[in-house]
């Protein structure tokens, strides 16, 4: 257990804070709301439409993955993000806990109609908060003006994984999506097949940043190089399948980027994410 809880943390930590709040003159409001009979936390920034809302990856606080573009996108629009359960001052996740993009949206969906005060918003998710985002813009097509995808994870992925890597590769990452659902109730594997049948609107414009280097982390988690090789094939393969979401789906490649994008090259996130806003 202690092993993938390290895991993790080398898979997604960020070393920036939101303390250069003080130093920006941005003022950052913390909050908690209500959702079924837990509390989540949430932060927001800045004004201005459209809103945007930001949905993280797995195994990582929100404010930890878009500690390097918040205080950037809140110079021009209002942004907002909330905390999955166990991360950051949201309760803690209860026993038997059972999470996919479903819960996920509607926690997404409340934070937004409590802060919420543009018509249309734009949606930012990192790899699993792909999912979320698609899912809750297929059921809220008239709030949506666009998306922005960040090396998004793609239903199909973890699926072909299973069906191309060895007993023994395949078992490895069979343990980090069981850690994941163990310990935060984070059901990753339903969750490809709730937004496989979530469609979006044809004329909805995206963009999707996928990164440029391979992703080799995964080796700690004693996974071979032919396991390694198939998962980033693979990843590049479904991050070109996102170009079939909608009619208005473009794709760049972060060149100098693995996994972590937001932190390695934040300047071609807020590039893409520019473009949307205006």
């Amino acid at each position: 257990m202690i092993f993938f809880k390290k895991l993790f943390f080398l898979l997604f930590v960020f070393s920036v804070s939101f303390g250069v709040a003080a130093k920006t003159q941005i003022q950052v409001e913390y909050g908690k709301f209500k959702y079924d009979n837990y509390e989540l936390s949430y932060s927001c920034a800045g004004s201005g439409a459209p809103n945007v809302f930001l949905e993280p990856p797995s195994g990582i606080s929100a404010e930890m993955a878009f500690a390097k573009i918040f205080l950037q996108i809140a110079k021009t629009n209002k942004v907002c993000f909330y905390e999955r359960l166990g991360f950051r001052d949201s309760d803690d996740p209860p026993e038997g806990l059972n999470q996919t993009v479903k819960e996920y949206s509607s926690e997404l969906g409340q934070l937004i109609k409590l802060k919420s005060n543009s018509k249309k918003l734009v949606l930012v998710g990192y790899s699993f908060g792909g999912f979320v985002v698609r899912y809750y813009a297929a059921k809220h097509p008239n709030r949506v003006d666009s998306i922005l995808l960040i090396d998004a994870a793609h239903e199909n992925w973890i699926q072909s994984m299973k069906a191309s890597m060895s007993q023994s590769d395949w078992s490895k990452m069979q343990s980090i999506l069981d850690w994941f659902q163990d310990n935060l109730g984070h059901n990753v594997w339903d969750s490809q097949f709730e937004v496989a049948n979530a469609n979006l609107p044809e004329d909805l414009e995206i963009r999707i940043v996928s990164r440029g280097l391979p992703h080799e982390t995964i080796r700690q988690a004693g996974v071979s190089e032919d396991g390694i090789r198939i998962y980033n094939e693979l990843h590049d393969k479904y991050q070109a399948e996102q170009l079939k979401l909608t009619q208005k789906a473009t794709q760049v490649i972060a060149n100098k980027s693995s996994h972590l994008i937001v932190d390695s090259e934040p300047h071609v996130i807020m590039e893409q994410l520019s473009v949307l806003l205006n």
